[in-house]
């Protein structure tokens, strides 16, 4: 009878597991520790409501700009790191990525993002700082 005994190759593997394992629980207990979104969804006076529609009008006066903007999510990245909101006057791109954060696959789902324009080559972009739900706020 003979005996096999696994390989180094075999608990490299098993240790990569672990580790990727490991590494990815932590990032999803991370991201269970957001606030609710009822503490942001209701802006501060300070805040500037604006509709998409008007910022697509008029980017320059929106360039540099902090603002609110609630709509539905039409479309996403996959790994959650920009969107496409529609608030009924407009389509307008949400980048998350340079403020290290994204959200969860959300699609369809009403949410207030506010955020920075700015805009490169005529076309306004909205960088946001936090994305609520009806139940929770990220980052």
């Amino acid at each position: 009878m003979q005996i096999i005994t696994p390989t180094k190759s075999v608990f490299r593997m098993y240790l990569t597991l672990a580790v990727i394992s490991l590494l990815m629980s932590a990032i999803l207990i991370a991201g269970c520790t957001t606030q609710p979104a009822s503490t942001v969804a209701a802006s501060s006076p300070a805040d500037t409501r604006a509709s998409i529609g008007d910022i697509v009008k008029n980017p320059a006066a929106y360039e540099g700009k902090e603002v609110v903007v609630q709509g539905k999510i039409a479309s996403e990245c996959g790994s959650g790191c920009w969107f496409m909101l529609d608030d009924g006057t407009g389509l307008m791109y949400v980048d998350l990525a340079p403020n290290n954060f994204a959200i969860p696959q959300l699609q369809g789902s009403t949410v207030v993002v506010k955020g920075v324009i700015r805009v490169a080559k005529g076309d306004p972009t909205l960088y946001a700082a936090t994305v609520a739900t009806d139940t929770r706020m990220y980052p």
